[in-house]
């Protein structure tokens, strides 16, 4: 059976295949800072420093400023 799927594949290639082949993965969208609404989680058990679980953006924990909404 799998000798004539290879076949089937050969003779009719699969153009949805041949497409999802051209992925560019250092291809960058254009993604602004602002538009995302930062989720930040720590990158190693350090927690020193943090990323955006949403875009990625990487910052140390010291440059967070703290938003208590409670302390006024």
């Amino acid at each position: 059976m799998y000798l004539v799927e290879l076949i089937f594949r050969w003779i009719f290639p699969d153009k949805k295949y041949e497409s999802s082949k051209k992925f560019d993965p250092f291809a960058q969208d254009e993604l602004k800072e602002t538009d995302c609404e930062h989720v930040f989680l720590p990158v190693d058990s350090s927690g020193e420093i943090l990323a955006c679980s949403k875009c990625g953006l990487l910052v140390h924990k010291k440059d967070l400023k703290d938003k208590n909404i409670f302390n006024r």
